[in-house]
């Protein structure tokens, strides 16, 4: 007894999961990517534009190539002290969560304090009684996008559906018998 068993090799062509759903992944990922930076941009505060102008995401590749996230992250080298860590809570309205009190130093403040007529002195006294305001503008933007990820999402599993069955189509001249 014997079997010939014909189309493994279209079976396994059509399983190859980085072929079927790479670029809709990472072009799903590229979109929520640009519309998570482009809230937070809008929501982080604002002094010389540094810090807006530093956030930006980028693309985590899992094994075998195939999309596995996004990164969205500051270049800034204050964000952390503006957005707070990733992994703790904060308040995401006003009034803002604030840090612990402390005594920051004087050259991290002098640029600031200059520009809106406030002795040094006094801005490190009042962040020692009152800490800094925290603004996690990331978690905002996610939190806000949620339903256009959602939108995102639907057309990207469209997409995959869609590169799928374009995969089991019969070639031409063949007529399925039943």
């Amino acid at each position: 007894m014997s079997f010939d068993i014909q189309g493994g090799r279209n079976l396994a062509k059509r399983l190859e999961l980085n072929a079927l759903a790479g670029v809709a992944l990472r072009n799903f990922f590229s979109a929520y990517g640009q519309l998570i930076v482009t809230s937070a941009k809008k929501i982080a505060p604002r002094y010389t534009g540094d810090l807006r102008g530093s956030l930006t995401f980028k693309h985590v590749r899992g094994a075998g190539g195939l999309p596995e996230g996004i990164d969205v992250f500051s270049r800034a080298e204050h964000a952390l002290f503006v957005h707070g860590f990733y992994d703790e809570k904060h308040k995401l309205s006003e009034p803002w969560s604030r840090t612990k009190p402390h005594w920051p130093p004087k050259q991290a403040l002098q640029g600031w304090a200059d520009s809106k007529g406030i002795p040094v002195y006094l801005v490190q006294k009042s962040i020692s009684e009152k800490g800094t305001p925290i603004i996690p503008f990331f978690k905002i933007a996610i939190k806000e996008n949620e339903e256009e990820k959602k939108l995102l999402l639907k057309g990207t599993a469209l997409q995959i559906t869609t590169t799928w069955k374009a995969g089991r189509r019969l070639p031409k001249g063949t007529l399925p018998r039943g």
